[in-house]
């Protein structure tokens, strides 16, 4: 009878849930009962009954006196007369082996017997497990790495046209054709609403600005006084005002001036007789015009008549002549002495230099 005929007899009518021994176990029961065998001199290798724990009886080959193994060692020795098998069960059979006790443990430095194929196929298939999972896993990243890779719309069906997609109830307008002006579409009639170009703003702005100089000049009771400047209410440099037909600024001294020497050689409308090009070509500060005087070759005085310009040296200010009173004093009017009003006073001879009027 051979080993495995030997164990499947001693194995016979057992229980199917028996655990089975393991190697390790198996290895240190033939170890102990060729101990015993040497110990008593008979030249055989008593049978080994396996511990509780591994649940599986196992005869030797020779017939031995029956030693019971120390309590360390926890392996009961038996003598049952078939010899010590070498196990070779299909590795599927057995269930999770039993850890051996300590004194198991502590034999491991003896020489380990060669693993047998059953065994060996089963250690086999954990290599196989962890490269099935590390392939798996690779893969996983990897589509991981490929969605967040992929644009948003990538994940969503588009098989079906724009025009199948419900439309959003926030998209939908309702319009009521009875309701609609085929006219106002067509652009023939449009709201009152119009915008306002940056032109019409600044005429708004003007308009609004000589309104007020016309509100202080009617204040000041200039034209009461005798002023006949038809500019008075024209907005000045400082507001953005230009120049007068005169070529010279909106109420400035040199404009009025220039004005009243128009009105006294009978020009009181465009084209004007005198203006910043026939009157003072050079420039048109007042600071010039006794230069410009003397290179138009006009007379010149320090004797005031009326109808002549006063110039007041270092002042950059010309006024006009409007009389010369008993005691020698001159009635000066202007305008811009003051904040661009129209003004008149008195002053002495010798407080101006006197230009006569431009030759008719």
């Amino acid at each position: 009878m051979t080993d495995n005929e030997t164990l499947a007899a001693s194995v016979e009518g057992a229980p199917t849930n028996v655990e089975y021994p393991s190697r390790r176990s198996l290895r240190i029961a033939r170890e102990a009962a060729e101990r015993e065998a040497q110990l008593g001199g008979a030249g055989q290798v008593a049978a080994v009954q396996v511990s509780p724990a591994s649940a599986v009886p196992i005869a030797p080959a020779v017939p031995a006196p029956a030693v019971q193994v120390s309590p360390v060692s926890a392996v009961p020795v038996v003598a049952p007369p078939a010899p010590l098998p070498t196990v070779a069960a299909p590795f599927s059979t057995f269930q999770q082996p039993t850890p051996p006790p300590a004194a198991a443990r502590r034999s491991a430095s003896s020489p380990r017997a060669p693993r047998s194929a059953a065994v060996a196929s089963g250690s086999s298939k954990r290599p196989v497990r962890q490269r099935l999972t590390a392939a798996g896993t690779m893969v996983l990243v990897g589509g991981l790495f490929a969605s967040l890779t992929l644009p948003a719309y990538a994940s969503n069906d588009y098989a079906g046209t724009l025009d199948d997609a419900a439309p959003v109830s926030a998209q939908v307008l309702a319009l009521d054709e009875s309701e609609v002006d085929a006219k106002s579409v067509a652009g023939d009639e449009r709201d009152d609403y119009s915008a306002t170009s940056a032109t019409d703003l600044r005429r708004l702005y003007q308009d609004a600005v000589r309104q007020q100089n016309l509100e202080a000049y009617v204040a000041s009771g200039a034209k009461e006084m005798g002023d006949d400047y038809p500019w008075a209410a024209e907005l000045t440099r400082g507001q953005g005002g230009g120049l007068s037909p005169l070529n010279y600024f909106y109420r400035e001294c040199v404009d009025f001036v220039a004005w009243r020497l128009n009105r006294d050689a009978g020009s009181t409308s465009a084209p004007f007789k005198w203006t910043w090009s026939t009157l003072t070509p050079g420039s048109g500060s007042a600071y010039s015009w006794k230069r410009q005087w003397e290179k138009h070759g006009w007379p010149i005085s320090n004797e005031p008549s009326p109808g002549w310009v006063a110039w007041f040296p270092g002042q950059n200010h010309v006024a006009y002549v409007s009389g010369v009173l008993d005691d020698g004093s001159v009635v000066v009017e202007e305008y811009n002495w003051g904040p661009n009003i129209y003004g008149q006073r008195i002053i002495q001879p010798s407080d101006a230099i006197y230009l006569s009027p431009p030759p008719a």
